[in-house]
Order: C-alpha cells, then structure tokens, then sequence
C-alpha cells in the first residue's frame, strides 16, 4: 500500500505544480491581455463611428480650426463632421431649447463652465465626459498639467483641457511709454482720464474675465476710482481700432487676436509687460461638453478621444491658439501671440488661486463683479 499512497503524493505535488505554473502564467499574462482592452474597444468603436458616418459638433468660431476638424475627421476616422460655429453663448441656449422640445441634433459643443451650468446641467442635457475615454493617454492624469481639472463642482460636465494667461492690457507705443504703467494703480494717474477703453464687462468674453480678477485683487473701491477716468465703454474690436488711430492712450480687455492685423501693419500697439498685480488664468472656450442623448454616440467618443489626446491637443492649440494644459504639447512659441501657457508659467496652486471661470470662480468672482460693474455703469 506504501508505494500507491507515494505516487499519489508525487501525483498531487504535480498537479499543484501545473496550477501554480497557470497561475503565474495568468499573472504574468493577464495585465498585457488588460493593457490591451483598450485597443479592441477602440477599433470597435472606430468601426462603429464609421457606420454612423457623421457627427455633428458645436465649436468656436475660427475658420482654421473648422478646416482642421473637417479634415482630420474625414481622413483619419472616416467620419463626416458637420460643426456649428459659434460663441457659447449663443450655442448654448439653442440646445437647451432643441432639448426642451425634444430635439436632439447636437452630438457634443465646446462650452465653458458657465454655460454648461446654467443652460445645459439643470435640464439633464448633458451626460458625464469621462466615461467616453478609451484612450491610456487621455485617461492618465500624469500626461496633464495639474492633474485632470473639471470646472464644475461635480468633477463630471465641465473638463478644462486649456490654460493660460493673456496680454490684455494694451497701450499705444506713439503716446504712452512702457515703463509708466507698471501697476493697475498706475492706471488711476490724471494723464489717462478719458484716454482708456475697457471691453465691456457686461457683454462677456475676457472683458468679463478681467474685470472679475481686478474685482477681486483689487477690490471695488479701486475699480470706482478706475471708472471715474471716464472709462470708453466698447466692443473689442472698436476699442483696438480706436488705439491703434490713437483716440484712446490704453486698452483694458482686447488681447492680442484683436490686434493681430494692426501688428501686422506696423502700427504701435502692444501690450504692457506682466502687471505686479498679474492677471487671472483663462481656461478658454472650455471642453467638449457631451449630450445626453448624441445621434452619433461612437463618433463623438471617437471625437472627444481624438481631440484630448497629444495630436488632437496640438491640432487644438495650433489652430485656435489657446494653451493645452498636456505636457507633451509644446506650448513655447505662444507668447508670440500674446498667450503665455499656464504650464510653462505659473504653478498649479497659482492655477487655482488665478481662475475665474470655474462654477465656484463664477458665484464668488465673477457675478458679483458682473453686479457691481452694472452698477457702476448703469447709473
């Protein structure tokens, strides 16, 4: 009886063997077959999208960008891409009342956070974003600057892929010299009543953004003391034209894409160097903001894939000049155009500390700068 009990002794040590072996075989094995889950779900979500065969996307209005997209969808994805051009606020209040009425012809808009938030989140219009990433390099928070950033409170509608900060306080070279504005007090001297013009913050845009930072930094008593200059109210672009003919001494609002053909002609605008103060931190036009119920639901994750990742960022930034927040973008030739990248500039916490455009930057920043600027022009 001893040697049958041996053998089934050596018989059981074998069997053990083969288990341990399969299972370190599935140790070693089982984290490439996961690390390659992602490329089967993206070649059949790829295919997917081409079967759909298009994709319809709100996006800012920039003729460059709009060739870019159609281009690069059609020829790389297979996917036709109608895009709506056109500022967030006007984009956004059409989808609410396309959704309203049960209307879903949108896949998905680049809008900032504020938009999202009063328009778009309060009648279930929109849907999470990060679950449409299948992308590791979209996923990794490691290949972002500052992690991955959302600009509402839930973390989920609002993603924030671009940050920077702007040259937008300009003067004109002929009557105002460099060095005689090295702070937003210097602004306050009796040589420049009625000689600046402030991009309206009632209207928006980086009026609104840079008014809620000098609301902030410097507080209401300043900006009384600054609207008593006898500020000239305007648009952008008449306020750009009326420095560069010299009818205004300064510009507070207007960056350098209003400026550009004025540059271009050698006339002697440019913008005042970093202010003591600084500036705030702009996130742009935002992110993709996702719709609840997209027509094209594969085309839009191939799109919002796309678009975050390395080549779809730099695409992004080229195009439409605003700084990604990716690492591996180079962002360096920016200030160029007036766009100093947050990440090659400032740190996170500066970040943070900086930016009005988040939905908590926009109850405690923004709208009571808004309040008060109505106020102090509305009289």
């Amino acid at each position: 009886m001893r040697q049958p009990i041996r053998s089934v002794f050596r018989g059981c040590r074998l069997i053990g063997a083969v288990v341990m072996a399969c299972l370190l075989a599935g140790a070693a094995w089982g984290p490439a077959f996961a690390a390659d889950d992602w490329k089967a779900e993206w070649e059949s979500v790829k295919a997917a999208a081409r079967k759909e065969g298009k994709l319809v996307v709100g996006i800012p209005p920039n003729s460059t960008l709009r060739q870019e997209i159609e281009k690069v969808m059609a020829e790389k994805f297979g996917i036709q891409v109608e895009l709506v051009l056109g500022r967030g606020s006007l984009l956004a209040p059409r989808i609410a009342d396309e959704f309203k009425a049960g209307v879903h012809y949108f896949d998905l808009v680049i809008l900032s956070a504020q938009q999202v938030m009063q328009r778009l989140r309060p009648l279930g219009a929109i849907q999470p974003l990060a679950p449409l990433w299948i992308l590791p390099e979209v996923k990794d928070p490691k290949q972002w600057w500052g992690g991955h950033i959302f600009s509402d409170r839930g973390q989920k509608f609002a993603y924030s892929p671009c940050a920077y900060m702007l040259d937008n306080v300009w003067y004109n070279g002929s009557v105002v010299k460099q060095d005689e504005v090295q702070s937003w007090d210097d602004l306050l001297k009796p040589k420049f009543k009625n000689k600046i013009g402030l991009f309206d913050p009632r209207i928006g845009g980086a009026g609104r953004g840079i008014w809620g930072f000098v609301w902030k930094a410097k507080g209401e008593e300043y900006l009384t003391k600054l609207a008593a200059q006898n500020l000239v109210l305007g648009k952008r672009r008449p306020l750009a034209d009326q420095l560069a003919k010299g009818k205004i001494d300064i510009s507070i609002g207007p960056t350098f894409y209003t400026f550009r053909k004025f540059v271009k002609a050698g006339l002697p605008v440019k913008p005042f160097p970093r202010l003591r103060e600084g500036s705030y931190v702009s996130v742009g036009n935002g992110g993709p903001v996702i719709m609840a119920k997209p027509p094209h639901p594969n085309a839009t994750k191939v799109f919002v894939n796309y678009l975050l990742s390395k080549e779809g960022q730099d695409m992004y930034s080229r195009a439409h000049v605003q700084a990604t927040r990716r690492l591996d973008v180079d962002t360096t030739w920016m200030p160029s155009f007036g766009v100093r990248p947050a990440k090659d500039n400032i740190k996170v916490a500066d970040f943070h500390a900086r930016e009005n455009q988040s939905e908590a930057s926009l109850s405690k920043v923004r709208h009571p700068a808004l309040a008060f600027a109505k106020k102090l022009f509305e009289k």
